[in-house]
């Protein structure tokens, strides 16, 4: 274990990775010496991590959800050693990645699988946008999303219905905006939209599977944009997006690219990624090919 850092989020879930810690560290012996960072405040997150990293650390492990990764990768990413590897115990309220790679669910087992499970090379996306950078490892978007994300984050308790409860009342209230999309280079889509999303996996929003089609280690990015429409024909469509059928709609344009770029003119926009409220927009998301040694990843 000394060569381990674990990063927990006890807030996560509404508290219950704390408890899942504690339960962890009951059954598991070798954890109580083990190098940990707990991080409930994010703007103590990135400083603690950053002062725990040193060389001897080779393997990060998250016990928390999307955002406690996040935080993590973001100071990976941005170091030189780019050799260490990650591994998660998802106690999120979303974890979406976790469900798009396939991890494990049961926090005993997701722990054996971060620690001992063979490591694959995953992409990782990077925003650029205001002269700062900021990493992501399961999607990006602008829009509707970055609503609901701040709603959630907001809420000190969090369930089941969170994320859905979130979205259909914010899309009640929200009024599509204006955006041009470059994907490579070149003009892709312009309009008024309610969702742009540039997705490295496959879920987002708690089960949402907003890009079905997504593999997080092919160098490409999934770029879905739901474009205004009647919002009753959206809601008529939001079922299919958690059976990930939602491409065939009407309203809705997909591509894939290396790079995007998000013109927003007049109209403010935020970025939102893995959960988390980030930069805003304009900006450029890039894949960066097999940047993240992930632990236990299936796909």
């Amino acid at each position: 274990m000394e060569h381990v850092l674990f990063v927990v989020n006890p807030r996560a879930a509404s508290g219950r990775a704390a408890r899942v810690w504690s339960s962890l560290c009951d059954r598991v012996r070798s954890l109580r010496a083990a190098r940990v960072v707990r991080c409930g405040e994010t703007s103590a997150a990135a400083s603690a991590i950053a002062a725990a990293l040193t060389p001897r650390i080779r393997r990060v492990v998250a016990v928390g959800g999307d955002g406690t990764l996040h935080y993590a990768l973001n100071l990976l990413l941005a170091d030189s050693d780019r050799g260490r590897h990650v591994g998660l115990v998802p106690v999120g309220t979303g974890s979406d990645l976790a469900r798009g790679l396939g991890l494990e669910r049961r926090p005993e087992r997701a722990l054996e699988q971060a620690l001992e499970g063979a490591p694959a090379r995953l992409d990782a996306l990077r925003l650029t946008a205001g002269g700062q950078t900021r990493y992501f490892i399961n999607e990006a978007s602008i829009g509707l999303s970055a609503r609901v994300a701040a709603r959630v984050n907001a809420l000190a308790k969090r369930n089941t219905l969170t994320f859905l409860s979130g979205a259909l009342r914010e899309l009640a209230r929200y009024e599509p905006r204006w955006a041009r999309i470059r994907l490579d280079g070149k003009v892709w889509w312009e309009g008024r939209y309610y969702v742009a999303v540039v997705a490295n996996g496959s879920h987002f929003g708690k089960g949402m599977r907003i890009a079905p089609q997504a593999d997080p280690s092919d160098g490409l990015a999934d770029v879905i944009v739901a474009e205004a429409a009647p919002k009753a024909l959206t809601l008529a469509w939001l079922p299919s997006l958690y059976l990930g059928k939602h491409l065939a709609a009407p309203f809705v344009h997909f591509a894939r690219a290396r790079s995007v770029e998000i013109e927003t003119g007049d109209e403010p926009a935020e970025f939102e990624g893995d959960g988390e409220i980030a930069l805003s927009a304009p900006g450029e998301i890039t894949v960066m090919p097999r940047a993240v040694w992930f632990a236990g990843a299936s796909r």
